[in-house]
């Protein structure tokens, strides 16, 4: 998709997210609120996820700029399921396998993402293991947990600052 396209979309699923509405997406979809590591500028980021093993997984592109804010794995907002919530990240940039073993596992959850990976889904919806192990090199792997303690709180709607 083009820069200019999710600078359109963007705003209008973040606030479909932070909305009453929110049920429309927030199954596979979440928000992420973090402020930017050079600019300080505060960031509103729609991020497909799929939950594995009580943590959220999350692929972006090299090339996209969000996931960088994340690599430091400074606590971010997450609003999740209409909830905010702090979470810690962790980005996954060298262990290529791991990656595709997680794409594989994310495709499965929200297939609607396979063409933006660059991964072909068999008729079953298996994703193409070519494709995945090429993908692998090509993205990068966001894990957000919650952290000791870590609660919902909060009406989404209010951003936390």
């Amino acid at each position: 998709m083009s820069r200019l396209l999710y600078r359109v979309l963007n705003p209008v699923v973040s606030g479909l997210l932070r909305s009453p509405a929110h049920g429309l997406l927030s199954g596979n979809t979440l928000l992420l609120e973090y402020r930017g590591r050079r600019s300080g500028r505060f960031f509103r980021t729609p991020v497909s996820y799929c939950e594995r093993d009580g943590v959220l997984h999350c692929f972006a592109g090299r090339n996209h700029l969000w996931w960088r804010n994340l690599a430091a794995g400074e606590p971010v907002d997450v609003v999740l399921r209409g909830r905010r919530h702090t979470m810690t990240p962790t980005v996954n940039l060298d262990d290529r396998d791991m990656i595709a073993v997680r794409l594989r596992d994310f495709l499965l959850a929200v297939p609607r993402d396979a063409p933006h990976s660059g991964v072909r889904l068999g008729a079953g919806g298996e994703p193409d293991a070519g494709d995945l192990a090429a993908a692998a090199a090509r993205h990068v792997h966001v894990v957000l947990a919650a952290g000791p303690g870590a609660r919902a709180r909060g009406d989404p709607a209010q951003p936390s600052r």
